[in-house]
């Protein structure tokens, strides 16, 4: 049995909850809360209707990293960022990672190594991620696409292409940065 943590003693409390806008995919949530000390303060946040989400990091025989190129509309581009989606009900962190990969990249993994669990902006969205690096990919195909995920492109980099356009800022989704730096912990980079 775990002892309890004396801070949750201080969270706040929920006085009011709503749900402005939910499509079955996203909701937006919204909390007015009460603090220890008697203030009071708004919280809006945003819940996948999802059970998570899976980020891969890709190795080819090479060494080369795969990565799809992906159109954001928040953004009005196009970015290189690693494979990954949202987890099905029914379905393990590894299996939708193995699903992911595969239909985004055409890739199966010969080995899939769990790699951390984090989440991406909590002050915001309410969801883990779990983070895997496949290795000894096969069925690599540089004219795979996945137009259903507005994926119009899969491009193998070598590690030191990855570094070079992590620092440039030419790699900027976050979730792929976290995915790097955990594989980079792993590998002992």
């Amino acid at each position: 049995m775990s002892t309890p943590d004396p801070h949750d003693a201080e969270l706040p409390g929920v006085v009011s909850s709503s749900a402005p806008y939910d499509d079955g995919w996203v909701r937006l949530n919204r909390d007015e809360l009460r603090f220890p000390d008697g203030s009071e303060g708004r919280r809006v946040w945003m819940e996948l209707q999802f059970p998570f989400v899976c980020n891969i990091v890709p190795v080819l025989p090479s060494g080369d990293i795969v990565f799809v190129e992906v159109y954001r509309h928040p953004l009005r581009r196009w970015i290189l960022e690693l494979p990954g989606g949202l987890g099905e009900e029914g379905e393990t962190p590894d299996q939708s990672a193995l699903r992911e990969l595969k239909e985004e990249t055409g890739l199966a993994a010969g080995r899939l190594t769990r790699l951390g669990l984090v989440n991406v902006d909590p002050g915001l969205l309410a969801h883990d991620t779990h983070v895997f690096r496949a290795e000894d990919c096969s069925g690599w195909n540089p004219g795979h696409n996945d137009s259903d995920d507005q994926i119009r492109r899969v491009a193998a980099l070598p590690r030191e292409e990855v570094e070079r356009r992590v620092m440039a800022g030419e790699i900027i989704h976050g979730p792929t940065l976290i995915a790097l730096y955990l594989d980079g912990l792993k590998r002992g980079a």
